[in-house]
C-alpha cells in the first residue's frame, strides 16, 4: 500500500465513505438535487448525515465503489458495503452472517456489481458474492482465513474452491461471458467454471524489511473485455508505470501515454497513478494528483491520449462541499472524493470526503 501523507489520504485515516441513489435530494435545506450533468459538468449529490449514518465509523482507505444500473453508487468501506435508498437512508448490505469475520476482521477489497445486482469483494482470503437484498453470502473462491505468501509459488491453474489467495484479493470486474478478473498480491487471475487461471504474475518487490505486492488490487480495475489495468504499489510511479493485461492474451505491457494531458502543461510524469475506472471500451478513467505542484485531476486515457475529465482548485482539504448547482467540472472547487467508477456518460467519486461527485464525460 502507498504510505500516508499523500493528497488522496490513504490507510487508517477515518473514512467519510458514503453512497447516494442520484434520485436523493439535494443536501443543506435546497429545493432538489441539480439536473444531472452533461460533458463537462459536475454536481454534488449527496452528503453524509451529520450523525455519521454509516460510512464515517469505518477506518481505513476506500476500497472500492461501484454503480448500479439505476444509478445507485455502491462503497466498500474496508469493514462494510454500503449503499443509499431511495427513501435516504443508508443501508449496510455486506450480508454479515453467522459464521463469516466481525467487520473489523473482514478485510474487505474491491466491489464489483453482477448483472442479477449480487455484489462481488475480496473477503478474508475468498471471493464472495453478496446478494443485496437478503445479506446471502456465497462464497466462490478462496480458503477463509488461509492466505499465501506473498513469495509462495501460484499455479498457472487451479480449482477455486479451496485455493489460498494473498490476504487483500480484490475482485476487479466481472466479464461478459461471467467470467471474473481477480487481482490476487502477485498475480491476475480467471475465474470462470470454479477454476482459477493465470493471466498475469509479477514478483513482489522488497523496498524494507518485507516484502510487498507490486500493484495495489483495491486501486486498480479491469473492463467487461477482461483488459485489467495494475495499480504500481509505489509512491514514485505515474500514469506511465501503469501495467496493462489485455483480456484477449496479448502481452502485458505499460499504459500508452503522451508528454501531457490534452490542452495542458501538466507533465503526464508528474501525475501520480492512484484509484482506476475502466470505461468500458479500452481506455481507463484516473483520479490523480500532482506530485511536484498542487492539483487534482480526473483523466480518461485512451487511444494514447490524455483528457482531462475534470480538476479541482482546492488549495487545502476539506471534508465538506458547499456546492448545490451543476458548475463546471474543471476548476471544480472542492477536494475530490478518492474512489471513483464510471457508468454511461457519469464519472462517480466517492469515499474519504461527506459527499459524492458526479461527473459528466463524452459516452463511449
Amino acid at each position: 500500500m502507498r504510505a500516508s501523507g499523500t493528497p488522496l489520504t490513504r490507510g487508517a485515516a477515518a473514512l467519510a465513505a458514503c453512497c447516494v441513489l442520484l434520485a436523493v435530494t439535494a443536501c443543506g435545506g435546497h429545493s432538489g438535487p441539480p439536473a444531472a450533468p452533461e460533458a463537462g459538468q459536475a454536481r454534488v449529490v449527496a452528503r453524509t448525515p451529520a450523525d455519521g449514518g454509516i460510512g464515517p465509523e469505518d477506518s481505513g482507505a476506500t476500497r472500492g465503489v461501484a454503480v448500479g444500473a439505476d444509478g445507485t453508487v455502491y462503497v466498500d468501506t474496508g469493514e462494510r458495503l454500503v449503499r443509499l435508498g431511495e427513501d435516504g437512508v443508508y443501508t449496510d448490505v455486506s450480508g454479515r452472517q453467522s459464521g463469516r469475520p466481525a467487520r473489523q476482521d473482514r478485510g474487505m477489497s474491491g466491489l464489483v456489481l453482477r448483472g442479477d445486482g449480487s455484489m462481488l469483494a475480496g473477503e478474508d482470503g475468498q471471493v464472495v458474492a453478496i446478494d443485496p437484498d437478503d445479506g446471502q453470502v456465497t462464497e466462490l473462491a478462496g480458503t477463509a482465513g488461509t492466505f499465501r505468501s506473498l513469495t509462495d509459488p501460484v499455479p498457472r491453474s487451479a480449482a477455486a474452491a479451496g485455493f489460498r489467495f494473498t490476504r487483500e484479493v480484490t475482485p476487479l470486474a466481472v466479464e461478459k461471458d461471467g467470467t471474473v478478473v481477480i487481482a490476487d498480491g502477485t498475480a491476475v487471475w480467471a475465474l470462470s467454471g470454479g477454476r482459477l487461471t493465470q493471466r498475469y504474475r509479477q514478483a513482489a518487490v522488497k523496498p524494507a524489511a518485507d516484502y510487498m505486492s507490486p500493484f495495489v488490487g483495491q486501486m486498480s480495475a479491469a473492463g467487461p473485455d477482461g483488459t485489467a489495468f495494475l495499480v504500481p504499489g509505489n509512491d514514485t510511479a505515474s500514469l506511465a508505470d501503469i501495467v496493462v493485461v489485455p483480456g484477449d492474451g496479448r502481452a502485458p505491457h505499460k499504459l500508452a501515454v503522451p508528454a501531457r494531458p490534452a490542452g495542458t502543461d501538466v507533465p503526464t510524469a508528474d501525475l501520480a497513478a492512484t484509484y482506476l475506472a475502466s470505461d468500458g471500451a479500452g481506455g481507463v478513467y484516473a483520479n490523480t494528483f500532482r506530485r511536484k505542484g498542487r492539483g487534482l485531476y480526473v483523466v480518461h486515457v485512451h487511444d494514447g491520449r490524455i483528457d482531462v475529465a475534470a480538476s479541482s482548485t482546492a488549495t487545502a482539504t476539506s471534508d465538506t462541499c458547499d456546492v448545490h448547482k451543476l458548475v463546471a467540472a474543471r476548476g471544480f472547487p472542492c477536494y475530490f472524493p478518492e474512489g471513483i467508477a464510471y457508468r454511461a456518460g457519469h464519472v462517480y467519486l466517492a469515499g474519504q470526503r461527506s459527499y459524492v461527485l458526479d461527473i459528466g464525460v463524452a459516452a463511449g
